[in-house]
């Protein structure tokens, strides 16, 4: 039987396999061709598996798909609308992942787990290679990082949700000492993230683990000095930082995300949106960011107290069946590391954002759903014909893939528009257009490339001057609180010799963004002039 069900589903770890390396190889996964491929083989895979097998309903599928379904209703009324298109695409694929995994047996799953920790050994080379090239400017400026990660935290992140794996595989003993070498490597890693919660979190992951061998002596005393490295590492990391005020910043981007919920209370204002409003509401001058540091804050400014209480009975259903296998199964070891990892991940994310990112995102689900089995019969006959079913799913993609060959055209409008070819720019940006009707960015960059052409003759370019403001009123219907457009719209009121409507747009964006210095010294000069 267990034979079988290997059979079955041995394409669900290639598959999986192929998706984490992906996810990270892809400066983690941030494009949207990336995402939309993940999506598609996931889909597919879901398809297949839903249309040959009769599978039974796990505890956690209810809240995965109200989580999904808030999600896709934040939708409806949201700003920016591109960019909460482009996140349901991305929790919905790494549900779709988690879904995958509850499919294979208890040993598979184990073997699957290796690929997380192989890939935290390569970010880990990665880390150590900067440090001994550099490591007198390794603590200073985020280069080298932005080319593998957005930020140096997305990596503390990963690690840190993957280092309690290892002592899964120290357990058993084959091969141990190899495992224990890597633990202690992504360990040092992890410091060199400089990440206070990340080194704190990892310290008291190792102290934890180390509690199942807490009779020996050697194992006592490991304990007793990491507790003294915890002590020094949070000093030495605070040294570093010092007079970057993380906490008062903090808990701004946090009232912030206070102020969006109470705007939008049952939905949200749509999930990845806390980077789209975050200016706006704002109380006072602070560090920009694009998301609030905090998991729970911004699911609830981005999908409201339904999308949070979804989020929060997911995570209730997986800590109920942990507590359930720790009493009933003889793998208790197992189950205790996952709740572990899930655990430590979350708490990082009390402070940080990395569970945003969408290799993270993914490999949360993964370890997530590792410990969730489904109950399944292959059936006699398919629910659906497999022809029909690749029909359907056929027309299906054609409206998926459509961001994909925008996405095409908009880099090679970039291109053309930065070599100065500003009509051959202008037609790509227009292709873009017609793929992706939603996008604002879209819409900014033809606004752009047609005042290019128009400042390149002004005297017989009156066309292109007022074709530049209407798309750029475009981009302003599909983006409202982007106080740039409206900036942008100012200018080119301005140059087109209207003052009047230039105020007005400046005046606006100063609404938009009440602490930008930049749009003051706009407005003055378009006042003054």
């Amino acid at each position: 039987m267990q034979n079988d069900r290997e059979n079955n589903f041995s394409f669900i770890p290639i598959i999986l396999s192929l998706i984490m390396i992906l996810s990270i190889v892809s400066r983690f996964s941030f494009s949207i061709t990336v995402q939309i491929s993940i999506f598609i083989f996931l889909s597919i895979s879901a398809l297949y598996l839903l249309n040959n097998f009769k599978i039974s309903i796990n505890s956690y599928i209810i809240p995965a798909l109200l989580l999904i379904l808030v999600s896709i209703i934040s939708y409806i009324g949201a700003d920016y609308k591109t960019n909460v298109r482009d996140y349901i695409i991305i929790v919905t694929s790494a549900l779709l992942a988690g879904f995958h995994i509850t499919f294979l047996s208890f040993d598979i799953k184990k073997k699957l787990l290796h690929i997380p920790v192989f890939i935290a050994l390569f970010l880990s080379m990665i880390l150590f290679s900067r440090f001994i090239t550099n490591p007198k400017g390794f603590f200073y400026g985020d280069n080298f990082y932005e080319a593998v990660a957005l930020n140096i935290n997305v990596i503390a992140g990963f690690l840190i949700l993957v280092y309690p794996l290892l002592f899964i595989f120290i357990k058993d003993k084959v091969n141990s000492k190899v495992y224990i070498a890597i633990a202690i490597f992504i360990l040092i890693a992890i410091f060199l993230t400089r990440s206070r919660v990340a080194i704190f979190a990892s310290i008291v992951i190792t102290c934890v683990s180390l509690l199942e061998y807490r009779k020996n002596l050697y194992i006592k005393i490991g304990i007793l000095l990491l507790s003294l490295l915890l002590l020094f590492g949070i000093i030495y990391v605070s040294k570093l930082k010092i007079g970057f005020n993380s906490i008062a910043e903090r808990f701004i981007w946090w009232k912030t995300a206070y102020l969006i919920f109470k705007e939008n209370i049952l939905f949200g204002a749509g999930l990845g949106n806390y980077s789209v409003l975050f200016k706006f509401f704002r109380t006072e001058l602070v560090l920009n960011t694009l998301y609030a540091h905090n998991l729970f804050m911004q699911l609830l400014s981005d999908i409201g107290i339904l999308g949070l209480v979804s989020f929060i009975y997911l995570i209730i259903t997986f800590y109920k069946k942990i507590i359930y296998e720790i009493k009933n199964n003889v793998y208790k070891y197992y189950y205790k590391i996952i709740a572990l990892s899930i655990t430590s991940f979350l708490f990082v994310n009390m402070l940080d954002y990395s569970f945003f990112i969408p290799a993270n995102m993914i490999m949360f689900f993964i370890v997530f759903c590792s410990v969730f089995s489904v109950k399944t019969i292959k059936l006699k006959k398919e629910r659906i014909n497999t022809y029909l079913l690749t029909i359907i799913f056929l027309f299906f993609s054609v409206f998926i893939v459509k961001p994909i060959i925008a996405n095409v055209y908009y880099k090679k409008g970039i291109e053309l528009y930065v070599s100065k070819q500003y009509k051959l720019a202008e037609e790509n940006f227009l292709k873009s257009v017609k793929f992706d009707k939603k996008n604002p960015e879209y819409y900014y960059q033809l606004s752009n490339t047609n005042f290019a052409i128009f400042d390149e003759d002004r005297e017989n370019g009156k066309e292109y001057i007022d074709a530049a403001i209407n798309f750029n009123k475009q981009a302003i219907e599909l983006y409202k609180y982007g106080w740039q457009l409206r900036e942008s719209l100012a200018y080119l009121y301005w140059n087109n010799n209207d003052k009047e409507n230039a105020i007005k747009y400046i005046e606006e964006a100063l609404k938009y963004d009440r602490f930008n210095p930049y749009i003051e010294e706009a407005y003055q000069q378009i006042k003054n002039s």
